[in-house]
């Protein structure tokens, strides 16, 4: 066998260095997957110090900060409670021109606007 033809180096490794758009959206798909958090189960407290925050928008039509689970991440809104749905277990939340319901068993925290 040649001597040189063995001594290439890293060359013969060389043409395997391609990155093929699959592969790098496949790479940004995990990373973004890594990034998911569990929802969030909240005790009986918690949940009693959000009711009264809940109730007290939906009487007074206070702004509230909502933070809530969403497809493993995080969200936030900030609106008035327009609703509180118990057969289906979800708030309505107005904000501006908008409505948007979210399941109660989603909320992380729920507090006031000062």
């Amino acid at each position: 066998m040649n001597e040189q033809h063995l001594q290439r180096g890293n060359l013969l490794w060389e043409s395997s260095r391609m990155f093929l758009p699959e592969h790098k959206q496949a790479l940004l798909l995990r990373k973004e997957e890594l990034k998911k958090v569990e929802k969030p189960k909240l005790d009986e407290q918690e949940l009693q110090e959000i009711g009264l925050i809940v109730l007290d928008s939906l009487k007074h039509e206070l702004y509230v900060k909502i933070t809530y689970w969403s497809e493993g991440f995080f969200r936030e809104l900030i609106g008035i409670i327009d609703k509180v749905d118990l057969q289906l277990k979800r708030i309505k939340i107005r904000m501006d021109e908008e409505m948007d319901f979210i399941a109660i068993d989603c909320l992380k925290s729920v507090d006031r606007m000062e």
